[in-house]
């Protein structure tokens, strides 16, 4: 009896270790607490002066500390001590299988709260017992700034000077001019001749952009590229603009000068200009009242059977040779040109600026002298496809005014005199011509619109815990512009400026109390802008890890001249929390 009492005990003894085993299958029971936190982060940067990072899940609504660490020079995670911390797990007393959330958050030295700091840095929400942790959860920094955007102009305002301008960065747009630009008749220009704004503020001009015309009438930049709105914006508040002038610029011009060729101008009511040739500033004259005589005539030959093949802008209507077109005196960078259209191919009878004295070119002339008036017998070295003499009876005379220098050989937009030859025309007899200015007029309009100093980030609304800084790193040392908060409002120090207000944008003007190794004014070309996230308070002056915009100086860089920022939100940490 005893015999089978101590074999049911072993029996039952066996059945229960058995059953403990199977319910410690991989090491845990199925009642047992999921308590250990296991971090993976990248990126992360070691914290200074006793500040150190703390992890947190979220259950029920509550954080419950999953404890304090910092990370060393090689970013492995250590306890505050600067031990390793193994596996990089962190395990804590309370059950976490119902956490919502994970956060890290930057803790000051001395904490010992059970309670996160403002400065919650890392977060992501649990599912399947993995958080994905980043910046963009709601409860840290809400973003992960992959829109942030800035722009900078060198400028030292707080000096009072125009000198060592390019010694202060500021994050500004500054205020600047939109010229919307539309016109009518306008035609392309030719071989890298362009057209150029120009705007007259207190009697000097403006450049307001170059651009040409294309073949649907719209305005395009120098590369062919369609401007929007034709609307070109320039720095500054060109509000007190008097006119508009529009040049034709030659081709590889750079200067900031207005070429002589000035075609359009107007005198700028209110916000806005209509442009016209017959502007003062422009030709001074809409052509309106020209006029022209002309004969056919070859007074250069002796062949006296060719005589319908030259044409003459002079009349015979008083018997003896007079001046033929009535045509304004042109200022200076312009021409006249004389065109007979054979067939549609148009024949320069030659460029001229006096209608009473022969012209410039006599390429299809004989060799006698002709009369001293604008005109051409076309008897010799006829164009290709063209046969000399020919009857200019039944074709077309015009009188086109020309860029000078000219873009092309063909005739220019403006023909302010065009007739049709009579077709039963005969030679010394005095023929009218045309006024054709309605006909080939151009005109233009200009809006004028002042856009104020505007911000030059674009970043979002920071919550509790943390702060925006401006840097610019100087051979190596970075160099706090200030901290702030708001990008439309000056930030909170301001200890290298001068001692004038500057403007309520965050910058700086490193004129005076230059940090030990550094000399100031110094000029800013070549250096590096940051805009950095830093901690409130913050564990140390350098830089922190969170640097969401970067943007390179020019080495030529120039004062007043808005430069952009690259954005960097790709180097921000990143990790991850598993739940075990």
């Amino acid at each position: 009896m005893l015999k089978r009492l101590a074999v049911l005990g072993a029996l039952s003894a066996a059945l229960l270790l058995s059953a403990c085993s199977s319910e410690s299958d991989d090491g845990i029971g199925s009642n047992d607490p999921l308590n250990t936190l296991q971090l993976n982060l990248q990126n992360l940067e070691a914290l200074q002066n006793g500040y150190h990072y703390e992890g947190w899940a979220i259950v029920n609504g509550t954080p419950i500390s999953t404890g304090r660490f910092n990370v060393d020079a090689g970013g492995a995670l250590v306890d505050l001590d600067g031990n390793t911390i193994e596996n990089n797990e962190f395990t804590v007393s309370e059950d976490l299988s119902d956490a919502t959330d994970v956060v890290i958050s930057i803790e000051p030295d001395g904490d010992s709260d059970p309670a996160p700091a403002a400065t919650k840095y890392l977060g992501g929400a649990v599912n399947s017992l993995l958080a994905n942790l980043s910046t963009a959860h709601p409860a840290t920094l809400n973003s992960d700034y992959s829109s942030a955007s800035g722009e900078f102009i060198l400028a030292t305002p707080t000096d009072g000077a125009n000198n060592n301008e390019t010694s202060g960065i500021w994050f500004l747009n500054p205020a600047s001019t939109t010229f919307s630009l539309n016109f009518s008749g306008v035609e392309p220009l030719q071989n890298g001749f362009h057209f150029e704004g120009w705007a007259i503020v207190n009697g000097a001009p403006v450049s307001t952009g170059k651009f040409n015309i294309n073949g649907a009438g719209e305005i395009v930049d120098l590369d062919g590229n369609v401007i929007a709105n034709g609307e070109f914006t320039v720095g500054g508040d060109l509000s007190n603009a008097s006119a508009i002038v529009l040049t034709i610029e030659p081709d590889g011009d750079v200067d900031d000068i207005p070429a002589d060729t000035h075609y359009l101008a107007g005198d700028v009511s209110g916000n806005a200009a209509s442009l016209t040739i017959g502007h003062g500033a422009a030709l001074g004259d809409d052509f309106s009242n020209a006029a022209g005589d002309y004969i056919l005539a070859t007074p250069t030959t002796s062949d006296t059977t060719d005589e319908n093949s030259g044409i003459w802008f002079l009349s015979l209507a008083g018997g003896s040779p007079a001046q033929g077109l009535t045509l304004p005196v042109l200022p200076a960078g312009w021409a006249y040109e004389g065109w007979v259209v054979i067939d549609g191919t148009p024949v320069s009878t030659g460029r001229f600026t006096d209608p009473a004295a022969a012209d410039l070119d006599a390429p299809f002339s004989g060799n006698l002298a002709g009369p001293p008036f604008p005109g051409e017998d076309l008897v010799l070295n006829a164009p290709a496809g063209l046969t000399f003499p020919l009857d200019l009876a039944g074709r077309t005379a015009v009188i086109s005014v020309e860029p000078f220098p000219d873009d092309s050989d063909a005739p220019f937009t403006l023909k302010p005199l065009a007739g049709a030859i009579p077709a039963n025309a005969v030679d010394h007899f005095t023929y009218s011509i045309n006024n054709n200015a309605s006909a080939s007029s151009v005109t233009g309009n200009v809006t004028i619109t002042v856009n104020g100093t505007m911000a030059g980030l674009s970043l979002p609304t920071l919550p509790a815990g943390w702060e925006y800084e401006g840097w610019v790193v100087l051979n190596g040392t970075p160099v706090t512009t200030g901290k702030f908060l708001d990008i439309a409002a000056a930030d909170l120090s301001a200890p290298f400026s001068g001692s004038l207000a500057g403007p309520p944008y965050p910058g700086e003007d490193f004129l005076n109390n230059p940090p030990a190794g550094l000399s100031f004014p110094v000029d800013l070309s070549g250096t590096t802008a940051v805009i950095s996230i830093e901690p409130s308070p913050d564990d140390t002056p350098a830089p922190f890890t969170l640097k969401p915009l970067l943007g390179g100086v020019p080495g030529n860089a120039a004062s007043g001249t808005v430069y952009g920022m690259d954005n960097n939100a790709a180097t921000f940490p990143v990790g991850s929390a598993t739940i075990k």
